[in-house]
């Protein structure tokens, strides 16, 4: 039987508490923009359903690479630790 791990192996929970309001933020960004942009260009509302899909799609993407950093890094692996000691 593997015991669970202890405090210091593995990415904190805490790295990715800020992810909603990431989308959140990122979302209303797109949003935002996509309705300015429709106004100027006089286009209905085409542009901002674009920006706040490309919105989500930007936090996507970096969650992703979030996620593939960690799974690089190894367990008890840091940026910058080799684990030779």
């Amino acid at each position: 039987m593997t015991e669970p791990p202890k405090g210091g192996d593995g990415p904190s929970p805490m790295r990715f508490a800020g992810l909603g309001i990431q989308l959140v933020v990122m979302m209303l960004a797109g949003l935002f923009a996509g309705q300015w942009a429709d106004r100027k260009f006089g286009t209905g509302s085409i542009l901002t359903v674009v920006g706040a899909f490309v919105g989500f799609g930007a936090t996507m993407w970096s969650l992703l690479r979030q996620v593939g950093q960690d799974g690089r890094d190894g367990p008890g692996l840091h940026r910058g630790d080799r684990g030779d000691k």
